[in-house]
């Protein structure tokens, strides 16, 4: 089997959503495939991976959130390791020395999945928010959907609404701000017109909304970093977040703000510093 081949199924294999493994499952690959264009091939729709290992040194900080189920079984015959949290699943790719003989292999194993391990049955992402970060308020932000959605041009995605109703305006763990219809300093109608006047260049190559799948801007941080959506998909609920990390350095989340935002605060597969605090918190803004 090529290493084509075998991403294609690994990934098939992670997809479903009820893929649980009685123990990790270990590929071999042919003798002479490149690990580097074996890791280039997951990279395309996994993301960047984090190093496990490498030169026979494994990273002894490795918990189970962190990757492990990777690595425990091969002990000190692992060589090197990049490996992806991806939704339920690990996914790594690697080398090991085996009776003296250098073997590519690559791992998939079981992951609780931090954005549906503890949470109920079927709570929406806007629940999930306001477990996570403890919300107790029981009153909603009232926002003209109507009003908003005809100065923007568009139908905005449903969780979206929710998140805002239910948390208004306000600051994920002191790193995302949250943009609100009706506020002064956290508007997105005001994001909107100012991005679309100054936004074109400083976003290249992509476009910015209004043009036909440009991006819109959803939340902003001190960090200067930008969240926006891709626009463009017919239901605003298949809209993609993308992240400008600094200027020119730009990511893409297949998912959309709702599950970015559960992912941003506790998931590694997603890197961002938030994951690493311990009680996430929202603090709200004045309007």
């Amino acid at each position: 089997m090529s290493h084509v081949e075998l991403v294609a199924r690994v990934r098939k294999m992670v997809e479903q959503p009820s893929s649980a493994l009685d123990a990790p499952i270990v590929y071999e690959l042919p003798d002479g495939t490149s690990l580097a264009e074996l890791i280039t091939a997951v990279r395309l729709w996994a993301g960047q991976p984090r190093n496990l290992a490498m030169g026979g040194f494994t990273d002894p900080s490795l918990v189970e959130s962190t990757g492990a189920p990777l690595v425990e079984q091969f002990g000190g015959e692992l060589e090197e390791m990049r490996g992806w949290a991806y939704k339920s699943h690990w996914i790594g790719c690697g080398r090991i020395a085996r009776s003296g003989e250098a073997r590519t292999i690559v791992v998939v194993a079981d992951r609780r999945d931090p954005a549906v391990v503890g949470f109920p049955e079927g709570a929406s992402w806007a629940e999930k928010l306001r477990i996570l970060v403890g919300w107790e308020s029981t009153d909603r932000t009232v926002v003209d959907w109507p009003a908003t959605e005809a100065a923007l041009g568009t139908p905005l995605p449903s969780d979206y609404k929710e998140i805002v109703e239910v948390f208004g305006p306000g600051c994920f763990d002191d790193y995302l701000d949250l943009l609100v219809p009706g506020t002064r300093s956290s508007n997105i109608l005001l994001w909107f017109q100012n991005d679309a006047v100054h936004a074109a260049e400083l976003w290249e190559p992509y476009s910015v909304y209004p043009t036909p799948g440009g991006l819109l801007r959803w939340g902003a941080s001190e960090q200067e970093i930008t969240f926006v959506w891709q626009t463009g998909a017919p239901d605003p609920d298949d809209w993609r977040v993308l992240v400008e990390f600094h200027f020119d350095e730009w990511e893409r989340y297949d998912c959309g703000m709702g599950e970015f935002l559960v992912r941003m605060l506790t998931d590694v597969q997603f890197g961002f510093p938030t994951r690493r605090i311990s009680t996430h918190y929202f603090t709200p803004n004045g309007h």
